[in-house]
């Protein structure tokens, strides 16, 4: 039986993590080990994990200072052994069915892939079917470029070998901690898996995804009004700034040997010097194709250093 590592990161969770812990734990034909960091609740969540902790063996968590979702994910990683098999992201307010993890491990298995991302079935917050998230009509963004642009791809539903997942935990291989304030961690994940060309999509759903008000992270609706305000925060705060040209640029850093492969990765690396911007200008319609934005926006959010 395969021994899987799941990795949850929780803040704040008290409403639904009880109900996603019991479906992790309820995975059939897998082994369990479930890894905790929760980033400074200031709920009840504590107690909760202490409760599953003192039940179950397999159940490990730390009190940690908040960070934010995508740094909180990524040092769980670093932090978790390389004993296990597979290596998964759990979110804390998701509900799993019981084949989730040994689906995942088949495919993975049977690709020789790095990393597995699946559909997800989406509900309201009483678990009721709103429907999958992408339909079979939807193209799914799988490769580099495209994934930088606009991933699609959810953590909570990924699952990493362990090759894939000893060469994240690299010390050299890491992300700096300014692209983890501005991009997630299943950004990141994804987009590395895709360009070794060992990433592959499950269009099935072994996951209930729950869509509530105070979701952390996730599909929301955000409409015209927070699509203006982050282009607003973006423009008068520079730390939050250059995400895809930041995401190309570590790509580069990290995983030279396999990121040199991608001309317009590569092209995309510098989002702040005006020979960097005219190279990703140079792309700017294969960019707008993947990542839906108007040319006239798209071409003053690079001019201004926001790419």
């Amino acid at each position: 039986m395969y021994k899987v590592a799941v990795m949850m990161s929780t803040y704040n969770g008290e409403k639904y993590v009880a109900e996603q812990i019991e479906s992790i734990l309820g995975q059939r034909d897998v082994e369990v080990e479930l890894f905790i960091r929760d980033d400074g609740s200031s709920d009840a969540t504590e107690s909760i994990l202490k409760e599953f902790a003192e039940k179950n063996a397999n159940v490990h968590y730390n009190i940690k200072q908040n960070v934010g979702s995508a740094v909180s994910f990524m040092d769980l990683l670093y932090s978790v052994s390389s004993e296990y098999d597979f290596y998964a992201f759990a979110d804390q307010d998701d509900v799993w069915l019981e084949d989730k993890l040994y689906n995942a491990v088949l495919m993975l298995k049977e690709a020789d892939a790095f990393l597995y991302a699946s559909n997800q079935e989406c509900t309201d917050k009483e678990m009721n079917s709103i429907g999958l998230r992408y339909s079979d009509d939807d193209k799914i963004h799988l490769q580099p470029f495209e994934i930088m642009q606009r991933n699609m791809l959810a953590g909570c539903t990924m699952v990493l070998s362990r090759e894939f997942f000893k060469l994240l935990k690299e010390d050299s291989r890491r992300p700096s901690y300014a692209l983890l304030k501005l991009r997630m961690h299943d950004v990141w994940v994804a987009f590395i898996a895709a360009l070794y060309g060992k990433l592959i999509y499950d269009k099935r759903s072994f996951i209930k995804y729950r869509l509530h008000e105070n979701n952390v992270v996730g599909a929301k609706p955000k409409g015209a009004i927070f699509n203006f305000k982050m282009r607003m925060k973006k423009l008068f705060h520079k730390e939050q700034r250059n995400g895809r040209s930041r995401l190309a640029a570590d790509a580069m850093a990290c995983f030279p040997e396999a990121a040199k492969k991608f001309r317009e990765v590569e092209d995309c690396g510098d989002g702040r010097s005006f020979k960097g911007k005219r190279k990703i200008l140079k792309h700017a319609k294969a960019i707008r194709k993947i990542s839906g934005e108007n040319k006239v926006s798209f071409f003053f959010k690079v001019m201004f250093g926001l790419y």
